[in-house]
């Protein structure tokens, strides 16, 4: 228990004694757009305009009727670990309401039957004229139905002055690889 402590406290994923670092390759196509949705959503949209999709029907208007199908997606993989634990009061549900910020998928690490897994995340927040300069570029970066790579929307905005780093558990679950509510922060990098 001691030992698992320490390794949290280090950043580092507690996992069975089988799991290995993987290769960028080896992350399942399902979570890498996953990450990538999530920052499409962050980069596109104010808070302001997710808190709106999150409590609302899907806009009519094409930039965010794309975010709002994007945030269902996102919420579509995210497994609540006890969902009757925290209740609602009246605050939107979508994760990605609550926060403004672009994740680097840094490793990936399964157990040996690859049905669990730990993605270390690289998390930049975003402050609001940095989100600002990112929704005016959303014709240029994401055109069509692109969903472009966090290194594309990271070189055309100022250098995020708040970076975390956090601890994303995921388990492969009738074949489709959810990822559970609760995260693991580590505020310093």
């Amino acid at each position: 228990m001691l030992m698992a402590m320490l390794l949290l406290a280090a950043g580092t994923p507690v996992a069975s004694a089988a799991a290995s670092p993987a290769s960028a390759s080896a992350v399942p196509a399902e979570v890498d757009r996953h990450y990538r949705e999530y920052n499409f959503v962050n980069a596109f949209s104010t808070k302001g305009e997710r808190t709106m999709i999150a409590r609302g029907p899907i806009p009519s208007e094409p930039r965010l009727g794309r975010i709002a199908r994007a945030m269902n997606r996102i919420e579509a993989r995210i497994e609540e670990i006890d969902p009757g634990m925290v209740v609602a009061m009246g605050s939107p549900s979508h994760e990605t309401a609550m926060r403004s910020d672009l994740v680097r998928l840094t490793s990936w690490r399964a157990d040996k039957d690859g049905d669990e897994a730990w993605a270390t995340l690289d998390v930049s927040s975003l402050d609001r004229g940095t989100n600002v300069i990112l929704v005016g570029k959303f014709d240029e970066l994401a055109a069509g139905e692109t969903l472009p790579p966090v290194e594309s929307l990271l070189a055309v905005v100022p250098r995020p002055e708040i970076h975390t780093t956090e601890v994303h558990h995921w388990t492969r679950v009738g074949g489709t690889w959810k990822r559970d509510a609760a995260t693991r922060h580590f505020l310093a990098n």
